[in-house]
């Protein structure tokens, strides 16, 4: 029921963000329009406010960090080297490698982890997500500023990612969460108001944007970003953790995070960097779907 409960909001908001669309209630420009506030308000604020306000100490394994940071950079490596050497377009490398390096931690891995294993495990993969997070977009808009149209901006690419409103929001919350930062009431709710909207926003303009037509045609990047993120990467995980002897609940925790979903504001965040839209929202749509049976799969064999 838990896995039921997380998937059904995701699809329903892609529905209805399709719908929105067909009768003319969210025009192409409004999707743009809240896509590029999705990606440079309501992420960050979420960032902030999730990171920022998690104890580090309270739950801190070094292993499950540097396990899931690594992997996760491994993954980035693994989706240039492969949308290179698949000779795709532009427009879709940056995209293909986010799809198979950025999971959807927050929405989706969290809920299964507390309802699997307990609020010990919920600690554990929120101090891990204080650094996993951030690193896993900085590694994104790096990956999709790479191959951002040369004309897009004259900035040196450093200073574009490095400026990037996501990346200063994860960074800047990381910074807080090792300053054991308090917010105020007021802080805190307007943060977290602003943060609410990243999730349906997300969902509502990749339904708006999808195309329909063009998803049979991706189904070669579409089943190895699947196979990448649901697959390859908890698994390398797995036998990483078990290598430096971490405990069964840290390998648990690391490999869930490792096996997340595309993250559904990929769709955003590749729009507002001017990637392939179609391919974002179909690797959210994909992977999504194909997590009911690796995370079942998962669970089962890490004998939760």
């Amino acid at each position: 029921m838990t896995l039921l409960a997380g998937l059904v909001p995701v699809f329903l908001l892609i529905a209805l963000g399709v719908a929105a669309r067909r009768f003319g209630l969210l025009s192409a420009a409004a999707a743009d329009g809240l896509n590029a506030l999705v990606a440079n308000l309501a992420l960050p604020a979420l960032f902030v406010i999730k990171v920022g306000a998690s104890p580090l100490e309270s739950a801190f394994s070094p292993a499950a960090m540097l396990v899931t940071v690594g992997v996760t950079a491994v993954a980035t490596v693994a989706g240039l080297v492969i949308a290179r050497w698949w000779g795709l377009p532009g427009s879709q490398r940056g995209v293909f490698t986010q799809g198979a390096l950025r999971g959807n931690i927050v929405y989706f891995t969290f809920p299964l982890i507390l309802a699997t294993y307990g609020d010990a495990g919920l600690r554990l993969a929120a101090v891990t997500s204080t650094v996993l997070i951030p690193a896993m977009n900085l590694l994104a808009v790096a990956a999709l500023e790479a191959y951002r149209p040369r004309g897009a901006s004259r900035v040196p690419i450093a200073v574009r990612v490095l400026a990037n409103p996501m990346v200063v929001g994860a960074l800047l919350g990381l910074a807080l969460a090792m300053a054991h930062w308090k917010p105020w009431g007021w802080l805190a709710a307007s943060l977290n108001a602003l943060a609410d909207l990243a999730f349906p926003g997300a969902l509502l303009a990749l339904g708006a944007q999808l195309e329909f037509g063009r998803l049979a045609a991706l189904w070669r990047p579409l089943a190895a970003v699947s196979a990448i993120k649901l697959v390859a990467m908890p698994a390398l995980g797995w036998w990483l953790l078990s290598l430096l002897g971490a405990s069964p609940l840290e390998c648990a925790v690391g490999v869930l995070l490792l096996a997340a979903p595309t993250a559904v504001a990929s769709n955003s965040v590749a729009a507002d960097l001017d990637g392939d839209t179609d391919l974002a929202g179909a690797c959210v749509l994909a992977t999504t779907v194909l997590s009911v049976a690796t995370y079942v799969g998962w669970v089962v064999l890490l004998g939760g």
